[in-house]
Formats: structure tokens, sequence, C-alpha cells
């Protein structure tokens, strides 16, 4: 089995692992000509269990589940990949769960699209290590400004706290936002504006910022 493949290659093909697609037509969105090269790359996601090739109709088509392409954006990370160039390949929805996957390797336990009712209110990432969680608002945006990001800043302190009054083993929560852009405003109201391209090192630094930011607490 092949354990290497080119982390360019692997990019590449992320934006064509839709649900359904011949494999006719994925060497051609891809631009794979070579067939060795085909070849090669398919062996590679199947040992990473990222899709299933299969003959249907009479063609070999290529089936993906919606966790395929958070897969083999993590697995191009590895590779060598910017994180950014890779993030900004997904939807609204695989960002949300490619940050829950981000968060699971700094061994935070996730949970996504979490809805809260009475009154109704939605969190789209929550982290938590031992009794500190960490909620986020995903935004995959192409553009951030300061205004619309106070908006959204206050509302994710809002949703947090409704969150944390309900949670009995979480002693303090920090909201934070996640863009997929890099944005200039480092805080807002004290919820840090994290774009995924830096969210490693904000959680490897997070000691060095906690005077900064609003980190509720339990009374």
């Amino acid at each position: 089995m092949v354990d290497y493949i080119h982390p360019n290659l692997l990019l590449r093909s992320i934006q064509w692992m839709t649900t359904e697609i011949t494999l006719n037509d994925f060497r051609s969105k891809t631009g794979i000509e070579s067939r060795t090269v085909l070849k090669e790359l398919l062996k590679f996601l199947s040992k990473h269990k990222i899709g299933l090739l299969l003959e249907k109709n009479g063609r070999k088509t290529l089936l993906f589940s919606e966790i395929d392409r958070i897969k083999a954006s993590l697995l191009s990370l590895q590779l060598g990949c910017d994180i950014h160039e890779c993030s900004k390949l997904l939807s609204w929805k695989d960002f949300e769960y490619f940050t829950s996957e981000l968060l699971n390797l700094f061994e935070y336990s996730t949970r996504v699209n979490i809805v809260l009712s009475k009154p109704r209110a939605q969190l789209d990432v929550i982290g938590i290590k031992n009794n500190f969680a960490i909620t986020i608002d995903c935004k995959h945006w192409k553009y951030n400004n300061k205004t619309s990001l106070s908006i959204y800043a206050e509302k994710q302190i809002k949703r947090t706290l409704l969150w944390f009054q309900r949670e009995k083993t979480i002693t303090k929560v920090l909201p934070i936002i996640i863009t997929l852009n890099s944005s200039n405003f480092g805080f807002i109201n004290g919820v840090p504006i994290v774009p995924i391209l830096t969210l490693k090192s904000f959680l490897n630094e997070f000691d060095t910022y906690e005077d900064s930011v609003t980190l509720i607490k339990k009374n």
C-alpha cells in the first residue's frame, strides 16, 4: 500500500470528493493525466479509508461520505499542506467538523452543532478538556469587519452563558470565534477572533492570553 502521496495532489482532490463521481470525471477535474498517479492516489485514499471505488452502471464510480473530505483535509495537513489553503476548500458545514477534528488533535473531546431550547440557541463546536470548555462560533466568511464581528462576539457570549448554566462538570468556559480568513482583530469584547491558520498557536499559547479574554467561571 502507498504510504505517501504528494500533499498538493491530495489537496487538489478534496474539492472533488462529492457524494458520487465517476472515476473519469474525478480524473478530469483533478487534472491527473497519468493513470499511474491516479492509481497511487486511489491506493493512498483506500489505505486511509477515504472513499469507495465500485462498478456502477458499467462505469467505475467513486463514493465519498461527508466525513471523507475532513479526513482528507487532516491528512493533507499532516503531509505539509497549508492549513488556510486546505480549509478554504471546505463548505461551512465541513469547516465546523474540520475545526472539531483540529481540537481532537489537542486532546479535546468535541461536540458539533449543539442546539439548546428555552430559549433556543445553537453552538457550532464545543471542545472540552477536563473541567474547561471552549465554545466556538465558526465563520466561513471571505471578508470580516469589526462591526459584524462585534455583534457575533456578543451573541457568542450569550449562547455560551446559556450552555454553561446547564453544565455541572464544567467550571470555566471560553467563547471564541474562528474565521476562515485572516483578521486584524485579536480580541473583541474579550472574545478571541482566531483565524483557522493560527488555531494551533492559539491553543499552544492560551495561558499567555488569559488576562485578555472573557473567561467565564463558576461562582
